[in-house]
């Protein structure tokens, strides 16, 4: 049995799958360099992934059709 969002979702399927890898990678980075490695390092990348995620969802979610126009705008069509 396969379980599959309806394609109408396909873009916010998208902007909160997108989202949440990129603030893993960053917030990750960024809480590694500024705090090191620590006992605590999980639970500040937690929040830090947690502050992050959300700002992030809506601004691809809100972008991407925008940014899509604009590569359309700068790749040849072949």
């Amino acid at each position: 049995m396969s379980w599959k969002v309806p394609r109408r979702f396909r873009p916010i399927v998208f902007a909160a799958v997108m989202s949440a890898f990129s603030v893993m990678l960053v917030s990750g980075t960024l809480t590694l360099r500024h705090l090191g490695w620590h006992a605590g390092f999980m639970r500040e990348w937690w929040h830090a992934f947690c502050t992050a995620w959300p700002v992030v969802f809506l601004a691809i979610l809100l972008v991407a059709p925008l940014v899509g126009r604009l590569v359309e705008r700068i790749v040849a069509s072949e």
